[in-house]
């Protein structure tokens, strides 16, 4: 090996030595800076990181809640379960339809909203219809999910009322949730109306990044707001849809939904995979969270391919 062959790792490593040297001196310069980060930092150890690595660790283990005596680690014997249980495509397939009614229909109506809130001029207008469809984001989750199950009562519920009053339908009257044929849509219709404001505040936020500037100029050159929507907008907001999309696969483990309204029925029709994991974990049997912790991080494995996945398709045309 020639001199300059030998010095070059050296160099290397002294750089990489500087580099981190370098990390360190910035990170105590501002260190005093960093106890704000402290408390969030904490709860995020404690109720996430913590978490995290138990429900890891019991994916490898037979642990019983109810019979703690029986723990035993077990290797990939959860995961060859897993693979075994006729329970995961079918309760897998549900989240799917559940994410393919909920999601586009939730864009569609979030977009549509926060281009026509965008486009207000007096800001106290503005403000103020942000906040009516935001709120629902708010309010507490197990209330809402009772109104709407009363919402949906098949007798005695407001929808079923105002359809028969107002648009004259004949007996039989929808039942809504207590159909496996509407079960499932009627909970991703909850959803659009409860979380909505979430995906509006998102675009509202991507359009406020656009310059004005080129809007006026698209009108200059005889652009009407359909032309500026399609053209101009639209091709402008694909990051946000992709953080949208990523934001959303988390209605693959959907849970508390299904557990307040419908319990999963009827006939299993709205028994998604969060909520098998969950009976599997506190259910059903001793509570087998050994098992339980499998299905959910195998869910989470699967989401972080998806998002990642859409990120380098994102990535590779933006680089097109």
């Amino acid at each position: 090996m020639t001199e300059a062959g030998a010095a070059q790792p050296k160099k290397e490593a002294a750089g990489f030595s500087r580099l981190i040297r370098s990390l360190f001196d910035r990170l105590w310069r501002g260190k005093g800076n960093y106890l704000f980060l402290l408390p969030m930092f904490v709860v995020y150890l404690i109720f996430v990181f913590y978490p995290f690595i138990r429900t890891t660790q019991l994916m490898f283990m037979n642990f019983e809640f109810l019979r703690p005596d029986r723990t035993a680690y077990v290797g990939l014997g959860n995961i060859i379960q897993w693979v075994q249980d006729p329970r995961v495509p079918e309760t897998f397939w549900v989240s799917i339809k559940f994410f393919l009614l909920y999601v586009p229909t939730s864009i569609i109506f979030a977009l549509i909203v926060a281009l026509v809130l965008d486009r207000v001029t007096r800001s106290s207008v503005a403000t103020t219809y942000r906040t009516i469809y935001y709120l629902p984001v708010v309010l507490p989750a197990s209330i809402i999910f009772i109104i709407w199950t009363w919402i949906y009562d098949p007798q005695w519920g407001v929808l079923n009322t105002l359809l028969i009053d107002v648009l004259g339908i004949a007996w039989p009257w929808p039942k809504w949730l207590h159909d496996p044929a509407t079960s499932l849509a009627s909970l991703a219709l909850m959803s659009v109306w409860r979380l909505m404001g979430v995906t509006m505040i998102l675009f509202l936020v991507g359009l406020s990044s656009i310059s004005q500037e080129l809007r006026d100029a698209a009108k200059i050159d005889g652009a009407n707001e359909w032309q500026i929507v399609r053209y101009l907008e639209l091709p402008l907001l694909k990051p946000m849809f992709l953080i949208v999309l990523i934001m959303r696969l988390q209605v693959l483990g959907l849970v508390e939904e299904p557990l307040v309204m419908t319990n999963g029925g009827p006939l299993r029709s709205t028994m998604t995979y969060g909520l098998q994991a969950y009976y599997i974990s506190f259910r059903d049997g001793n509570w087998d969270m050994g098992y339980g912790s499998t299905w959910l991080i195998l869910l989470g494995l699967f989401s972080a391919a998806t998002a990642f996945v859409a990120w380098r398709m994102m990535r590779q045309e933006r680089l097109t």
